[in-house]
């Protein structure tokens, strides 16, 4: 097994299939791959709704055994796994593969690059397990599918769930768990803060100093935005002590991040200072960079205005948008007052993953996790504290939505699946473990659906997933591809 896993991994990997670009050339090389082990599939066009995506989106399905849905009678198993990505973010912090996420490379052991834990090489795990049982005789089917849009509210999993194409009575979802079986984890929700004005138009004379402010982070799952290093955040206090450091400044854009559940690596700040001020200001940069020791945090680039006026942001937004800022972050103080040591991290979290010009607005996106609250009390709360900034703000419009909500797992180990899977773990060798975690998984949608389920997984989720040189152990693909075949007897044979 283990070479052609390492052959199939290059391949997967080096298959770009970041969520909003779609994943149609892996999906359709993943058909192939069950079509040749004998599995009848079903390649399924996924429709969404969602701005910036590609609608070349798809579920890759495969079934072994009964191809016959009885949409009154569940039956079999499916193990099912995304096949898409979040993006890498800035690609020179991979260290494996010469700095290319897309290119799969083995040390000591382990597979490095973009989407080996979390969950590409899951799948070819699943694969190979149902490949074993080709030649056997099943008692019910087995149903392998590769979903799409994951890591952009699981749209993909969603769209199987109402097309009912499938009615399986237990689904086992892939996620980096390690190896353990996850019968609960946290809900989690996307909130967007929008923050509505009109440009105004400044002399070219007075503010003719461009200044391109580059923010580096350190990219990691949301779930623990503590692992990371969140370049919005950081960009925005060193903006902030400009300011208060005297520096008449002049906006024209604010941005970073590029996925909700992601801890975001890269952001960015364009604005203007008047001459007199522009020298001091580069003694201040480096003054105030080296005290911190953030040598490696921060990029300046400077440049003038050039013969055209320039519109600037108003003045009240930069301040609005800290209040806002200030304000999550006081939400994500108050969560560390209630804790669940069952959970990593043991309480509730925060993460500011996006911040987006667009016209006529800035938008801030924060991503929660949540145990022991209702989303729709957060929802509430969120709108009484965003009313309360606006009404300082006569001159912006500033409101809050919803954006994204997905609901929380909540079964328990004495539950059948769990207990079929610590059969299967112990019977693979692996010591029967059971887990809740922080992050959020498609095996909710299915348990709010009435399916039997619970996610599983080789590899680590926190400080992994989402991470530069994101990695994986090959014993733990091994483990995984023993651990579905015990499973797929237990439930189909």
């Amino acid at each position: 097994m283990i070479k052609l896993l390492h052959d199939e991994a290059r391949r997967f990997i080096g298959i770009k299939s970041i969520s909003s670009d779609g994943n149609e050339e892996l999906a359709n090389h993943v058909i192939s791959l069950m079509h040749g082990r004998g599995m009848k599939t079903i390649l399924q066009h996924v429709m969404h709704s969602l701005d910036g995506v590609t609608k070349r989106q798809f579920n890759a399905i495969g079934i072994l055994g009964d191809p016959l849905v009885d949409k009154k009678t569940r039956k079999g198993i499916l193990l099912v796994s995304h096949l898409d990505t979040c993006s890498p973010g800035i690609s020179s912090n991979w260290g494996g593969g010469a700095g290319d996420p897309f290119l799969a490379t083995t040390r000591q052991g382990s597979i490095y690059g973009l989407g080996v834990a979390d969950a590409k090489l899951d799948f070819l795990c699943k694969l190979h397990a149902i490949e074993k049982m080709r030649e056997r005789k099943l008692r019910m089917p087995v149903y392998l599918v590769g979903t799409c849009g994951k890591e952009l509210g699981m749209f993909g999993s969603r769209y199987l769930i109402k097309s009912l194409v499938l009615n399986p009575k237990h689904i086992v979802v892939g996620d980096p768990t390690g190896l353990k079986t996850v019968y609960a984890h946290r809900s989690m929700c996307v909130m967007r803060v929008s923050v509505g004005y009109q440009l105004v138009t400044r002399d070219a004379k007075g503010f003719n100093r461009r200044i391109d402010l580059h923010s580096y982070g350190k990219g990691t799952h949301s779930a623990d935005p503590s692992l990371g290093i969140n370049a919005i955040e950081q960009i925005l206090k060193f903006l902030s002590v400009t300011v208060d450091s005297g520096f008449d400044v002049r906006f024209t854009s604010l941005a970073g991040g590029d996925l909700w559940n992601k801890v975001p690596d890269y952001a960015k700040a364009e604005f203007y200072l008047t001459s007199h001020q522009f020298e001091d200001f580069k003694r201040f940069f480096k003054e105030t960079v080296q005290s911190c020791g953030g040598e490696s945090a921060f990029r300046v680039d400077f440049g003038g205005l050039g013969d055209m006026g320039v519109r600037f942001l108003p003045d009240a937004v930069f301040s609005c948008v800290s209040n806002v800022v200030a304000f999550f972050s006081n939400m994500a103080e108050g969560f560390r007052g209630a804790s669940d040591d069952g959970f990593v991290p043991p309480h509730s979290t925060v993460n500011f993953s996006r911040l987006q010009l667009k016209q006529g607005c800035v938008e801030l996106y924060f991503d929660f996790r949540l145990s022991g609250r209702q989303i729709e009390e957060l929802d509430k709360q969120i709108q009484l504290g965003i009313k309360s900034i606006a009404s300082r703000y006569s001159s912006l419009n500033v409101s809050s939505a919803m954006e994204l909500a997905t609901p929380g797992l909540e079964t328990t180990p004495k539950q059948d699946l769990p207990r079929l899977c610590g059969e299967a773990m112990a019977a693979a060798g692996i010591e029967p473990g059971f887990s809740k975690i922080a992050a959020e998984s498609e095996a909710a949608l299915y348990s709010m659906a009435g399916y039997d389920a619970v996610s599983f997984g080789p590899g680590a989720l926190l400080g992994n997933s989402r991470s530069p040189d994101e990695h994986i152990q090959v014993d733990q693909l091994e483990k995984a591809a023993l651990f579905y075949e015990k499973l797929i007897e237990r439930t189909c044979l």
